[in-house]
């Protein structure tokens, strides 16, 4: 109906089949319909149903905005302006599929999209599956699309009929699974088909996926591969992966409100998720940075992680996803653009006070990168390497303070003259003057509270107004006379006062008229037809708000005037004069022991000049009145923001706001980081022929901790925070410590403050290192620029042009940073190495003839000795890794002990209708039992050792503690190794032959000789990580299922 809400409207570029094949047209979505024409003034518009439909951007990076809407009749391709648009866009078409809404929520938090997929085209090398007719899609086929999130490919037209089944953020287990709520496991979310190369199966090791057809599952979470056979065998509970420290665990989001906002659920603080979630991690993406690589990094980190967990900067900013994560103990935090993002978002952490539950490692997507290159992130982000590099690197990094700076400014204000047409007084010629206003002001007054109309008293309130204006001018023309004279300025302070009064009792009589006004007319209006009245405001009860308006900000210049007018007062004559309505400056900087201190008579003046509240410094801003006399010291220093990297003044702030000017108004040339480096360095050639600021030490003046510095001739200073500069540039000239300099460093509580001489020392620092710009290391900066015009300033590469006054740069805090940390990278791909070996030796199997034998009382005695060895290991891992990130790799071997333990000393009691297990010791294990638990314990005890061998740990106490536990189970395996049974077991691996021992150093130490390719073939693939241990655990539960002729082995929980 044409009648219906327009939800959405604007031009839009349409593929057309005609020989101009992109065609500008008129979009809007009325109800669910899609309508367009030529322009939007013609009559009929051609209308395509919106109820059954599937949207799907063009490509992965999808440059030019553009998105295809399916229908089950027809396909249409369209552009918009800009990315945000399209995506408003598209999340009105999939909102309104779901009926009639009158109010399109914002997409992040929109619960109508829950479950739906995010479509974009793609193709691959090799031929794929459809999910949902099951069909093939031929490699290099347009015809198909891929969901953002999940992976999941579809023929564009079966799109249509997908399921609502995409990644989880949220999960009810009570309400979504129909599970007990003491069940805190998180299930599998699987999808069916289109397996990775080489994939194999976590339950039989053998190959997984086919070409052929669609076969075999792979879930979203964990990546665990298996087949449709194994899956029943596989464990039920999801353990989230190698990555689990950094997963938020859907089951722990919820939507209380029911808007889309999710928060942590409150029951997931009281359940023990081990090393899941132990320190999650939270990623923001600036999407525009980055040669638009920021939406290559969108889509793939929500395919790894939980799809809440990804927010972009460039919707809402960072306040929300801070909000989600602020009640965490310890959570880090990524940010994917450039040293911009990474100061708003430690703005925001600073905002809610989270710097020492947070740390932060940045991406380089951005320009400069200059922050990004001192943490070791690099100078930008190579295209080839996979987001699952970007989540180890985070997940092994080190912790290094950053000093944060505050920029504070105190702006010289402007003296103007006496506006056109006004003459100075003197003062009695004044004193006669205000004696007339005050008795207008009087006069009109009078008639306010006399009034039977409305009309006569907005006529009084005018005349009213107009005398407190007339009196503030004089002030004005007469101040050159008044400031030499104590009379004539307590005479001011006192009519001022006497003026304030009037004022206050104007606005009193305002707000009665207007409630006694609104309270009558709700009254009549009930009265009338019974509905609720909604207040109008009429014309007279508008200029009486106007008017209210106008009287308060009389009341604040009067009493900004007093705070100019006292500065000149002496201190005898500031003692005895006592007024009603201000708060003397005097004592606007007084501290309350001092005040303690004073006589009876002064606290009893201090509260009476307490009546109002002391003036704050946003008021000097909204004062209107420019002319009146100021001094720079009644001005008070305020934040303008926060230091990170650097702060530059002249030159280089100069070639820093003529880029951002540019790039504002035209965002198309400046969408690469090549193309802006290329500006910058047009624009520095520019300023060597034009020299805007070669004189710059004439204007500004520099004084480091106090001390006056003589500046020589130079065209810019810039004060270093870290080393990098400009792209890279180490502009102090060196890292080391000199005689008379320290060596620099993000930490030290210090500045570096150097000269810029011209646009050729800034290119030639990017080659040689100079020292002869140095200027002083300190721990305040004070710039003190003269003049009457401004002067281009840039913080980290946000410039602005600062108006005549003080700059003050000092200490505001610290911020917990990661620092890529390489030598622990070369360390744990040297213990995966071994991992894969330890992994990979098959285990011993005894005869049938005596592995179901039991064990002797002393041999039961022994193996339970170790287990409680075991368990006590297994215990401080757990713990360790809720501490310490990287030893969370040690947990898939723990949690296979810890199973295997369970169900060889333990055994589940299923006849409990109320599902509780009970746990009961079992007395005596066959020696096939003991087989498996010696195997895993071994395997565990060699993954721990090469572990603190890699010295990986890194804390000596720690370190210790589990040396200890580690040498207690050596001994118990040596005395194990005297049974004949298991002597098999335990030697060989400490008694292999030269060849194999020189096999395998050459293994371990083979990535030293050739980093690049070993990590490509040597890397564990998904499912192999747990090979043996898995192996043992399962053929032990098959040999189980043979003796009891039970299809479904029954899962025990873990005891320890």
């Amino acid at each position: 109906s044409i009648f219906q809400k327009i939800l959405k409207e604007g031009p839009l570029l349409k593929n057309c089949n005609s020989f101009k094949r992109w065609k500008l047209r008129y979009f809007l979505v009325r109800g669910q319909k899609l309508c367009f024409a030529h322009h939007p003034a013609f009559a009929l518009f051609e209308t395509i149903d919106l109820s059954q439909v599937a949207v799907a951007e063009t490509s992965c990076r999808n440059l030019c905005h553009s998105f295809c809407v399916i229908t089950p009749q027809r396909k249409v391709t369209l552009a918009a302006p800009n990315r945000k648009d399209m995506e408003e866009w598209i999340n009105v078409i999939k909102t309104v599929q779901q009926g009639e809404i009158r109010k399109i929520p914002a997409a992040e938090n929109n619960p109508f999209l829950v479950g739906m997929h995010y479509w974009y085209s793609s193709y691959s090398h090799r031929t794929q599956h459809c999910n949902v007719c099951r069909e093939s899609i031929p490699a290099l086929s347009r015809d198909g699309i891929i969901c953002e999130v999940c992976k999941v490919k579809s023929h564009r037209l079966c799109a249509l009929r997908a399921s609502k089944d995409c990644k989880w953020n949220t999960l009810s287990i009570t309400d979504d699974l129909l599970l007990p709520a003491d069940e805190v496991t998180m299930p599998h979310q699987w999808v069916e088909g289109n397996m990775p190369v080489s994939s194999h199966c976590a339950v039989c090791h053998e190959s997984c996926g086919s070409y052929q057809r669609l076969q075999d599952f792979r879930c979203l979470w964990c990546n665990a591969t298996v087949h449709d056979d194994c899956r029943r065998r596989f464990s039920k509970e999801c353990c989230f992966g190698s990555h689990r420290s950094s997963v938020i665990p859907p089951t722990a989001l919820s939507d209380p409100k029911g808007n889309g906002q999710l928060v942590v659920s409150a029951d997931f603080w009281n359940l023990d998720w081990s090393s899941a979630c132990s320190c999650p991690l939270l990623i923001f993406i600036n999407s525009k940075s980055g040669d638009h690589q920021g939406i290559v990094f969108l889509r793939k980190f929500k395919q790894y992680l939980n799809p809440s967990q990804v927010f972009d900067l460039s919707k809402g900013g960072p306040e929300v996803g801070l909000c989600m994560f602020k009640n965490f103990a310890r959570f880090r935090v990524l940010v994917c653009g450039g040293d911009g993002s990474v100061s708003w978002v430690l703005s925001l952490i600073d905002a809610f006070g989270l710097h020492e539950t947070c740390q932060l490692a940045v991406i380089p997507l951005g320009t400069g990168n200059d922050l990004a290159r001192v943490l070791g992130w690099g100078a930008f982000w190579n295209k080839s390497k996979s987001p699952v590099e970007i989540l180890n690197q985070v997940e092994q990094a080190s912790v290094r303070i950053l000093d944060r700076w505050s920029v504070m400014v105190r702006e010289t204000p402007r003296q103007i003259s006496l506006l056109k047409g006004q003459v100075e007084m003197d003062v009695p010629q004044f004193e006669a003057a205000a004696i007339q206003h005050l008795e207008s002001a009087a006069t009109e007054l009078n008639k306010i509270l006399k009034a039977k109309y409305p009309t006569e008293i907005n006529i009084a309130t005018r005349f009213l107004c107009s005398a407190v204006e007339d009196f503030v001018v004089d002030i004005v023309k007469a101040w050159g006379q008044i400031k030499q004279n104590n009379t004539a300025i307590e005479s001011v302070i006192l009519k001022s006062d006497i003026m304030y009064d009037k004022l206050s009792v104007l606005i009193d009589v305002l707000a009665e008229e207007a409630a006694g006004t609104s309270a009558v007319k709700s009254a009549d209006g009930g009265k009338a037809d019974g509905k609720p009245f909604v207040p109008q405001i009429d014309h007279i009860a508008k200029c009486k708000l106007e008017l209210a308006t106008k009287a308060q900000n009389l009341q604040k210049s009067l009493k900004l005037i007093i705070f100019q007018v006292e500065q000149v007062l002496d201190e005898e004559s500031r003692q005895t004069i006592s007024v009603k309505n201000f708060t003397s400056t005097f004592f606007l900087e007084d501290d309350p022991e001092d005040i303690n201190q004073r006589s009876p008579r002064h606290r009893s003046r201090r509260g009476t000049l307490s009546s109002i509240s002391s003036l704050k410094s946003e008021d000097l801003d909204n004062l209107n009145l420019e002319y009146l006399y100021f001094t720079p010291e009644t001005i008070r220093f305020k934040e303008k923001c926060v230091m990170n990297n650097y702060f530059g003044i002249g030159l280089d702030a100069k070639i820093s706001l003529d880029f951002n000017t540019r790039r504002d108004e035209h965002p198309g040339q400046y969408n690469s980081r090549l193309k802006n480096k290329m500006w910058y360095g047009l624009l520095g050639s520019k300023e060597l022929l034009q020299r805007s600021y070669r004189k710059l030490e004439e204007r500004v003046h520099l004084k480091c901790d106090g001390e006056a510095i003589s500046l020589p001739n130079l065209q810019g200073i810039v004060v270093l925070n870290i080393t990098s500069y400009a792209g890279g540039v180490n502009f102090w000239g060196g890292n080391t410590a000199t005689t008379e300099y320290e060596a620099p460093a993000i930490d030290d509580g210090k500045l570096e403050v150097v000269a810029i001489f011209g646009s050729i020392q800034m290119a030639m620092s990017r080659i040689i290192n100079l020292h002869h710009h140095r200027i002083a290391q300190c721990r305040e900066v004070m710039i003190t620029i003269d003049g009457e015009e401004g002067i281009p300033v840039q913080v980290d590469g946000e410039a602005w042009v600062q108006k005549p006054g003080l700059i003050k740069i000092r200490y505001k805090n610290a911020a917990q940073m990661l620092t890529r940390d390489r030598d622990f990278e070369n360390s744990m791909k040297m213990w995966e190495c071994k991992h894969t070996e330890i992994k990979a030796a098959p285990q011993p199997q005894l005869d049938s003839q005596t592995s179901q034998d039991s064990l002797s009382d002393e041999e039961y005695d022994q193996i339970q000795h170790l287990a409680h060895l075991a368990e006590n290991l297994i215990s401080r891992l757990n713990d360790l890794s809720k501490v310490h990130q990287h030893v969370s790799v040690l947990m898939d071997s723990v949690n296979i002990c810890a199973n295997i333990l369970n169900d060889v000393f333990y055994h589940q009691d299923s006849g409990n209708e109320a599902g509780a297990a009970s746990c009961t010791p079992i007395q005596t294990i066959s020696r096939n039992d003991a087989v498996d638990v010696t195997f895993s314990l071994k395997g565990l005890y060699n993954d721990t050792k090469a572990f603190l061998d890699e010295n990986l740990l890194r804390n000596v106490k720690d370190e210790a503690t589990i040396q200890t536990t580690l040498d207690a189970i050596n001994k118990e395996f040596e005395k194990l190794s005297e049974i004949y049974w298991l002597c098999p077991i335990l030697v060989p691996e400490e008694k292999s032959s030269d060849a194999d021992s020189r096999s395998l150093r050459l293994k371990i130490k083979f990535p030293k000789l050739g980093k690049k390719k070993v990590e490509e073939e040597d890397k564990p693939k998904t499912g192999q990580v747990v090979q043996g241990f898995i192996g043992s655990l399962w053929h032990r539960k098959n040999r189980e299922d043979e003796a009891k002729d039970d299809d479904l082995p029954t899962s025990s929980r873990s005891q320890l």
